[in-house]
């Protein structure tokens, strides 16, 4: 499944029984990948697949922000069209089919259809938290109330443009107050697992690449997949892990192709049931196993972006904040990598415009009793956070236990459960030990989430 189909809206029964009388929502954080995009590198031309597509209307309509004459800010609308070059050197307009010069992507851009999935998750969002559970006001709030953040990657901060619009529509919208969108310089993002700022992390990440090829280069699975599809290799190519395409790239073409048009598409046998299980289950092997395998993984890959969820979620609890909605748009490997973390994950990579919802309550009427308020009693007692993968609620291994949920309700964790599970996780100093333990070689000792 390369794009997600949600379900319907939830029924009033099913809204009653998610979302129950005694529990009172406190605050959501909706972590998202971006919408769907084309290839990050063309593929597959010898299979019919064009180098250029002509799914980015958005080309079009591009508008700058410009400084004009007496130092005022003003706006520049422009259309963009790509350039390359023939084989003789002479500079052409790069054409999608039929010789379409307009609405052209570049590669890894978030296509029209991206922006119709994106905007579609804001729209759902607003139906639940405004029109059904009226958590959040109709009109948008104060800035205070919300967070808004993507990582440095474009398609991401389209994707969450088109989320807030969709959440919140022009008319609900005050035009004089702008939306702030954070994002931070790569070196420091935690949007995704940032492999190319943590060394330890990209060594654990090879190692864990370099078994996955071990184990399936000349496994009876890729004998498959090699003759089904092995014939629109490059010549004296087969299909390996870490071939040229690398099989993840192959699982790319797939699904970017299948989440848009025929002018696109790549033959049939690349979509066969078979073909595209085989590639899900090596592609998870390879860029997923640490998660589930190495505590030093986990850690290093998304330990610090848990810790920024938990802080917003302690800081509401405490009183400290208003932030009641997050909106944070990334990628595949930032939804699967919490998931795995988390011990929530199904090992199936996840589609554009996945999302992660985790949601904060607070029993109502909680009072605590005359003895909890002279000795100090637990301040997490009636809090519960819950997280919803593409709108299932998920069970965290670190709250399956009895006493660690909600009476009844696995997904319901306790505050103190979530606090600890995330603890135990977070880094304490996340550039430091991206270069600890660089002399340690090879698969680190299974230790698997708890």
């Amino acid at each position: 499944m390369s794009t997600f189909q949600p379900p319907p809206s939830y029924t009033a029964q099913q809204l009653a029984a998610l979302y129950p009388s005694a529990l009172e929502l406190r605050q959501v954080q909706v972590i998202f990948r971006h919408g769907e995009r084309t290839q990050v590198s063309s593929r597959f031309q010898n299979a019919g697949v064009p180098p250029f597509w002509p799914y980015c209307n958005v080309a079009s309509r591009f508008t700058a922000a410009v400084l004009g004459p007496g130092n005022t800010w003003d706006t520049l609308s422009f259309q963009r069209r790509i350039e390359t070059f023939a084989k003789n050197g002479e500079a052409i307009l790069g054409a999608g089919p039929g010789a379409v010069v307009d609405g052209v992507c570049t590669p890894g851009e978030l296509t029209d259809r991206g922006r119709e999935t994106t905007l579609a998750l804001g729209t759902r969002l607003r139906k639940l938290y405004v029109d059904q559970l009226r958590f959040l006001s109709p009109s948008l709030g104060h800035q205070n109330e919300y967070y808004l953040r993507a990582t440095p990657v474009v398609r991401a901060l389209e994707s969450v443009q088109q989320v807030f619009i969709g959440l919140y529509p022009t008319p609900f919208r005050d035009p004089s107050a702008f939306p702030i969108i954070h994002t931070r310089s790569p070196a420091e993002e935690n949007l995704f697992p940032n492999e190319p700022n943590c060394r330890r992390f990209a060594q654990l990440g090879r190692a864990f690449a370099k078994a996955a090829a071990e184990k399936w280069n000349d496994s009876p699975e890729m004998e498959y997949l090699q003759q089904k599809i092995g014939k629109w290799l490059p010549p004296g190519e087969r299909l390996k892990v870490d071939g040229h395409p690398r099989l993840s790239g192959v699982y790319d073409s797939v699904n970017t192709t299948l989440a848009h048009g025929p002018q696109t598409r790549l033959p049939d046998e690349f979509y066969e049931d078979e073909v595209r299980r085989i590639l899900n289950d090596i592609n998870v092997d390879e860029w997923f196993r640490g998660y589930k395998e190495s505590f030093e993984f986990r850690r290093l890959g998304l330990g610090s972006l848990l810790e920024d969820v938990k802080t917003r979620i302690v800081d509401v609890t405490k009183g400290e904040s208003d932030i009641k909605l997050a909106l944070m748009g990334c990628h595949d490997t930032t939804i699967a990598g919490l998931l795995a973390t988390l011990g929530s994950f199904d090992g199936q990579w996840p589609p554009f415009t996945s999302s992660i919802a985790i949601e904060t309550f607070r029993t109502k009427n909680h009072r605590q009793s005359f003895w909890q308020k002279i000795v100090g009693g637990n301040k997490d007692d009636g809090w519960y956070v819950r997280m919803r993968y593409n709108e299932k609620p998920m069970v965290i291994a670190g709250c399956r236990k009895e006493g660690k949920h909600l009476q009844g309700d696995q997904t319901l964790c306790t505050m103190a459960a979530f606090k600890e599970t995330i603890e135990k996780i977070a880094p304490k100093d996340w550039a430091k030990e991206c270069h600890a333990n660089l002399d340690v070689t090879g698969l680190p000792k299974v230790e698997e989430v708890e």
